[in-house]
């Protein structure tokens, strides 16, 4: 799932990485919800695919 930081922590399961306010990253759903319960992500938009438009 990816996440986007929303309060900067330092992340214990990947070696203490300070992550940044505003930082997306991959973890497992698992992880991802430990993390917004403790109020540091938020689940990220995913991006929509660009097409190119027929004019």
């Amino acid at each position: 799932m990816k996440v986007k930081v929303i309060k900067q922590f330092n992340d214990k399961t990947e070696g203490f990485i300070t992550r940044l306010v505003n930082e997306t990253f991959e973890c497992s759903d698992e992880r991802a919800k430990q993390l917004i319960v403790g109020g540091y992500v938020e689940p990220a938009p995913d991006k929509p695919k660009k097409t190119k438009s027929a004019d």
